[in-house]
C-alpha cells in the first residue's frame, strides 16, 4: 500500500517567486522517522521523506498519523509535495479502516475515506507542527522526534538577523551583501539572500553551516559570492545535509552570478619580470594571483551551486564556480554546478586540487582551465543537456601567450563526460596547455570526443598524455586537421590501454561488459589519487557517490522542456 502511495506521490515544483521560508534547510531523508505528540507517547506521525525525480530540489512526504477516536485507534495516511521555500506540505488525510498488518500489508476489506486536510510544517529536525481540520475537529500538534539521528543539524528556530545582515520583507530570511572584514557565519535556520556582491575580504572568513540555503538573483543576475585573496570560505555540508546555493526560481540558467574564489597561488600571463603575477577577474570579481602555491582559501565540501552564470561578452563571464589563483591548501570535494549559463567550473591558474565534481546542464564548457593551472582532479561526472552546451573540457594554457609560464599542467583521472548531439567536443586541448589524463571516458558529443589544437600544444607534446581511457559514441572520435603536427588518433593509441569504443553506460554508470572495467590502474604516483582500475568516475560495482546530495542527473533537458 505504501509503495503504491510513493509511486503516486505528487511531483514537486522546483521553485517559486515566493520565498517565505521560516527555515533555510532542505527537507530530506534526515527528517524520516517517528514523531510523537508531546506528553503522549504511542501517538503521533511516522514521516517518510521521498526524493522526487521530477523536482529540482524538493522532496515529498508520506505521513502516517496514529491517534485515537473514542478510545479506539485511528489510522490516517496522506501524501504530498514539500514546498522548498516554506518547508511545508499541504496534505489531505485519508482514514484507513480494515486490512491486515504483517511483513506485507494485506488490503483485504480495507477502505479509504477522506478525513480532512492539514498543513505539516518542518520547523527543525527537533520539531514539526501539524495544523489540521478534519472529521474529528480542528487543532494543532507540536511533534518531536522519538530518536534524533546523528545527521540532524538544524536545531534552532529563526530568531532574527545578525548584525552583518538585514531582515528581508518576510519571516525567516536575511539579506547579506557588501564587504565583510570580519568572520561571519551563515547559519541553517535562516534563508540567506545575496544581494549584489557578498565580498569576504583579506583576513575575514565565511562559514556556512550544513543544510544552509543561499539564494541569489533577488536583485539581479550579478548577485555573486566573492572571496578575496587572504579571505577564506568554510562551506562544509554533508551527504545528507548539502549546502544549496541557487537562483530565485531554481529553474533556469543565469539567475545569479555564482561563486568566485580568489587566491595567491601562481598564475601566468604577465610580462617577463613581473613578480608576483596578478590579474583582474572577469565579471568584476577582483584581483588574484601570487607566489604561494600552498595558499589556503578554505574548504568547500558537499556544495551545490545552481542556476548561476552570466556572459557579459566572450572574454568577460561569470562561471558557476571560478577558482582564480587558488592554492592547494584549499579543500574542494563533492561539488556540483548545475544549470550554469557559462562554464561550470573554471580554474584560472593556481594549484588547487578537487575530488568528486558533478557538472550538469552547463550552458558552455563543463570544465575549463587557463592561465597555467597545475592542480589535480579525480572523479568528475559531466553530463550535458540537449538544449545547450559546448565542450566537456576546454583546456588552455594562455589564449594570449600560448607558451606563458608556468604552463598549465594538471593531472586528471576518472572522468565521465557525457555530451549530446548539440554539444561539440569531449576533450579539447589547445593554446599550449599540458595535461596528463588517465582512466577517462568521453562519449555522446556531437562533433568529436578528442581534439588537440594550436601549434604550441603540438610542439609541447611531452606535456600531454592520456591512458587507460575509452572514447567513442561521438560524431567522430578524433578531430584530424591538415595543419596538425601529428595525428590525434595516433597519439591516443600510442599510450597504453586506450580504447576506441562505446563505453556502454547506463545513464552515467558502467554496464556489465563495459570496456572501462578493469582497464588499468590510475598510473599517477601521487598520494592524491586513489589507485582504482576502472575508467570513468564510477566503478562497475559499489556506491554511487552522487546519491542524496545532487540534482538533475536523471535529465538530459532542463525543467520545462
Amino acid at each position: 500500500m505504501l509503495k503504491h502511495m510513493k509511486r503516486n506521490l505528487l511531483a514537486v515544483a522546483a521553485g517559486s517567486m515566493l520565498i517565505g521560508s521560516a527555515n533555510a534547510f532542505v527537507v530530506n531523508e534526515q527528517f524520516t522517522g517517528n514523531y510523537n505528540e508531546e506528553g503522549k507517547s504511542g501517538r503521533g506521525l511516522i514521516l517518510d521523506i521521498i526524493d522526487s525525480s521530477e523536482s529540482e530540489f524538493g522532496n515529498g512526504v508520506v505521513a502516517q498519523w496514529f491517534t485515537f477516536r473514542d478510545g479506539e485507534p485511528l489510522w490516517l495516511v496522506a501524501t504530498g509535495p514539500i514546498d522548498q521555500n516554506t518547508d511545508t506540505a499541504e496534505l489531505e488525510f485519508l482514514e484507513v479502516t480494515g486490512g491486515t498488518f504483517g511483513p506485507d500489508y494485506v488490503s483485504g476489506d480495507s477502505t479509504n475515506t477522506s478525513w480532512g486536510t492539514a498543513t505539516l510544517q518542518f520547523n527543525s529536525c527537533n520539531s514539526v507542527t501539524l495544523d489540521y481540520d478534519g472529521a474529528d475537529g480542528a487543532g494543532s500538534l507540536d511533534l518531536r522526534p522519538v530518536i534524533q539521528g546523528s545527521e540532524c543539524v538544524i536545531k534552532e528556530e529563526f530568531d532574527g538577523c545578525p548584525a552583518f545582515a538585514t531582515e528581508a520583507p518576510f519571516d525567516g530570511a536575511c539579506i547579506v551583501g557588501g564587504e565583510q572584514n570580519g568572520d561571519i557565519t551563515l547559519s541553517n535556520e535562516i534563508t540567506w539572500l545575496i544581494q549584489g556582491q557578498l565580498i569576504i575580504n583579506d583576513g575575514a572568513s565565511l562559514t556556512i553551516e550544513p543544510n544552509t540555503e543561499i539564494i541569489g538573483g533577488t536583485l539581479g543576475d550579478t548577485d555573486t559570492l566573492v572571496v578575496k585573496p587572504g579571505g577564506q570560505i568554510f562551506a562544509e555540508g554533508t551527504a545528507n545535509n548539502p549546502i544549496i546555493m541557487r537562483g530565485l526560481d531554481a529553474m533556469t540558467r543565469a539567475e545569479w552570478g555564482g561563486v568566485v574564489i580568489n587566491g595567491r597561488a601562481p598564475i601566468n600571463g604577465c610580462a617577463e619580470g613581473v613578480d608576483p603575477c596578478t590579474a583582474q577577474g572577469e565579471g568584476n570579481s577582483g584581483e588574484y594571483g601570487g607566489n604561494d602555491p600552498h595558499d589556503n582559501s578554505g574548504v568547500m565540501r558537499y556544495v551545490v551551486v545552481s542556476n548561476a552564470g552570466r556572459q557579459f561578452s566572450e572574454e568577460n563571464e561569470l562561471n558557476g564556480i571560478a577558482f582564480q589563483g587558488v592554492g592547494d591548501g584549499t579543500t574542494v570535494e563533492y561539488i556540483q554546478v548545475h544549470l550554469n549559463e557559462d562554464d561550470g567550473v573554471e580554474f584560472f591558474g593556481g594549484t588547487v586540487n578537487a575530488k568528486y565534481l558533478v557538472l550538469t546542464g552547463i550552458g558552455d564548457d563543463s570544465l575549463d582551465w587557463t592561465q597555467g593551472w597545475q592542480g589535480k582532479v579525480q572523479y568528475v561526472l559531466a553530463k550535458q543537456y540537449t538544449d545547450n552546451g559546448d565542450q566537456g573540457i576546454e583546456a588552455d594554457n594562455n589564449g594570449d601567450a600560448n607558451d606563458s609560464l608556468p604552463r598549465a599542467m594538471p593531472m586528471l583521472a576518472n572522468l565521465t563526460f557525457i555530451g549530446q548531439s548539440n554539444t561539440d567536443i569531449g576533450f579539447l586541448l589547445r593554446e599550449g596547455t599540458g595535461a596528463h589524463i588517465a582512466n577517462a571516458i568521453a562519449t555522446g558529443f556531437g562533433e568529436f570526443c578528442l581534439d588537440i589544437d594550436n601549434e604550441s600544444t603540438f610542439l609541447n607534446e611531452e606535456n600531454l598524455s592520456i591512458q587507460n581511457s575509452v572514447l567513442g559514441g561521438c560524431g567522430e572520435t578524433f578531430s584530424e586537421d591538415a595543419e596538425d603536427a601529428f595525428s590525434v588518433a595516433d597519439w591516443f593509441f600510442s599510450y597504453p590501454n586506450n580504447v576506441e569504443a562505446n563505453p556502454n553506460l547506463n545513464n552515467y554508470m558502467l554496464n556489465a561488459g563495459s570496456p572501462a572495467i578493469g582497464i588499468g590502474a590510475v598510473p599517477f604516483e601521487d598520494d592524491f589519487f586513489d589507485n582504482v582500475d576502472h575508467a570513468g568516475a564510477f566503478p562497475a560495482t559499489g556506491a554511487d557517490w552522487t546519491k542524496g546530495w545532487t540534482v538533475g542527473l536523471d535529465r538530459t533537458a532542463p525543467l520545462g522542456q
